[in-house]
């Protein structure tokens, strides 16, 4: 817990980890985060499932409302379309802006996997240089500090000199220095190499940047076809499109389902997350468990000061064993300058303490690599990114999801609404506009009835009598109109044919058409009213 007190947490994380875990037998269980875990996996699952029977009851209740609204037939005020227009627009509005955050969500995270991914590079990169340095000092040791202890050895062995006490001390002396070179300061700087070895971050940092390169791509186009959809619905109300209103139904639901199931995989990701982050090494414990000692893993991850270094007792030893050679190998320059040749000797001894003091300087880089501090920097570096600026990413887009998935149903509803509605609108307009025109006859011409003609042709003449307004059945009118019309034409069967009385004898075709403009009457053929208009009189 020791790095997590110093993580810079944003108060989802806390809030998130809060959620509830229970199982499929509805216990509740463990927040600790352990993603290998079935028990853990169930409690995710059941999470997660909660977008899921959101948008399951959302359908049921979307279809029970289409299954309510095929059957009315009512006819709508012309105002009401007016306001379903402005509210869709307005929603629409919304849902855009529920979308944009998405994109803002997205950048989070997609800056936050950055900074981590740079973190595991640096300490992959720091392993590297790890690994070269321990090269490095091998090279040195075995390629150039070994051999030339050997060919001053065997300078030594041929130069013999009066003084065997000397030479022997200079005999013993490289012995000695090459057991310490061979059995402790070679074999301590291979142990440190050992245990990090295994360690490699490269696959771990190109699969983390393919996959955010995917996602982000991935989110980016979603988010765009998601907004295209909602200007299909703009596009529909600004056009009065039937069409355009039926296809964004559609549409829109298959927008539902994408919004709640991003939702669902958010909402997991971001409880996953949070309980991570409440308390990270755990679990990377177990991870690095598998590739080095725990005590390594430990050291590194928390990076406790009253905890000695896991790999100091390999660098104490070959520090020491170091010292001694150079201790060791400055004796020999002394005793040796007293009685060889210094022409034949110094260059051997000059490379070798050169070659020494290089191994001494690799040797005392390695130390500095291997000093936990750097590490468990951009290790909180990596938690910080990650629980801070990630994790608030992954909320903005579970917000943006679960958001858009409620607008969009909002959306579906209210175009589902306005597409009927505007059936039933094209219906009572045309009935509309054509009673208008029927008005608009009748006070071109009043309308008569033909009895008033049988008095011209007999006995005496009657005055017209007005009748009829529009609210009367024509078709009545027309049969009594038809009927006199005969009797009046029998009467005079032997006198010759009169003129109209009135000025609007007869009923007007415009006016019999209006009479007739409704549903059932406009589905008859038109050349049929024409005709039968053109058996009467009509006075325009």
């Amino acid at each position: 817990m020791e790095a997590s007190k110093k993580i810079l947490q944003v108060f989802w994380v806390e809030w998130f980890h809060r959620t509830p875990h229970i199982n499929l037998t509805l216990h509740q269980v463990g927040a600790k985060f352990e993603p290998t875990s079935s028990v853990y996996q169930e409690s995710l699952g059941i999470i997660g499932s909660v977008p899921a029977g959101i948008l399951i009851l959302t359908l049921l209740i979307l279809l029970l409302y289409l299954l309510t609204r095929c059957c009315d037939t009512r006819p709508r005020k012309a105002a009401s379309i007016t306001c379903l227009k402005v509210t869709l627009v307005l929603f629409a509005l919304f849902t855009l802006g529920a979308l944009g955050v998405s994109i803002w969500g997205n950048e989070e995270v997609h800056e936050g996997v950055l900074v981590a991914t740079r973190s595991v590079e640096h300490i992959n990169s720091r392993l590297h240089s790890l690994r070269n340095l321990t090269k490095l000092f091998d090279e040195t040791i075995q390629h150039n500090l070994q051999p030339q202890l050997n060919l001053f050895k065997e300078t030594i062995l041929k130069n013999e000199i009066e003084n065997m006490t000397a030479q022997m001390f200079i005999l013993e002396s490289l012995n000695y220095m090459m057991s310490n070179i061979s059995d402790v300061l070679l074999i301590n700087v291979e142990d440190i190499n050992t245990k990090i070895a295994p360690v490699e971050l490269g696959g771990v940092t190109r699969m983390l940047l393919f996959g955010e390169m995917i996602r982000r791509v991935a989110t980016i186009g979603i988010t765009g076809l998601l907004m295209m959809f909602v200007f299909v619905l703009i596009v529909g109300v600004a056009m009065h499109s039937r069409c355009t209103l039926i296809t964004f139904s559609v549409l829109g639901l298959l927008s539902m389902i994408v919004c709640w199931g991003l939702a669902s995989v958010y909402l997991v990701v971001t409880v996953g997350l949070s309980d991570w982050c409440m308390d990270p090494n755990p679990f990377l414990d177990t991870q690095l468990n598998k590739l080095v000692a725990n005590d390594v893993a430990v050291y590194y991850l928390r990076c406790d000061p009253t905890h000695p270094s896991p790999f100091s007792r390999y660098i104490n030893h070959a520090q020491q064993a170091a010292d001694l050679v150079l201790a060791s190998l400055i004796k020999v320059t002394k005793v040796a300058d007293q009685h060889y040749p210094r022409s034949e000797l110094h260059p051997r001894l000059d490379r070798l303490l050169t070659y020494l003091n290089q191994s001494e300087r690799t040797l005392s880089g390695v130390t500095t690599l291997l000093e936990c501090p750097p590490v468990h920097s951009h290790y909180l570096t990596l938690l910080n990114s990650t629980c801070h600026q990630s994790m608030s990413g992954v909320v903005y887009l579970l917000l943006s999801a679960a958001g858009s998935g409620l607008l969009f149903t909002l959306l579906v509803w209210f175009t589902s609404h306005t597409w009927i509605y505007l059936n039933h609108k094209s219906v009572s307009g045309v009935d509309s506009n054509v009673m208008r025109d029927a008005r608009q006859g009748t006070r071109n011409g009043r309308l008569y009835h033909s009895d008033g003609m049988a008095g011209l042709g007999g006995n005496g003449a009657s005055s017209p009598a007005t009748v009829g307004t529009l609210g009367r059945d024509s078709q009545h009118h027309n049969q009594h109109h038809n009927q006199h019309h005969n009797q009046h034409q029998h009467h005079n069967h032997n006198h010759y044919n009169h003129p109209p009385v009135g000025p609007n004898q007869g009923i007007c075709c415009i006016n019999t058409i209006g009479l007739h403009g409704t549903r059932r009457a406009r589905t008859a053929s038109i050349d049929t009213k024409r005709q039968s208009c053109a058996s009467e009189t009509c006075v325009h």
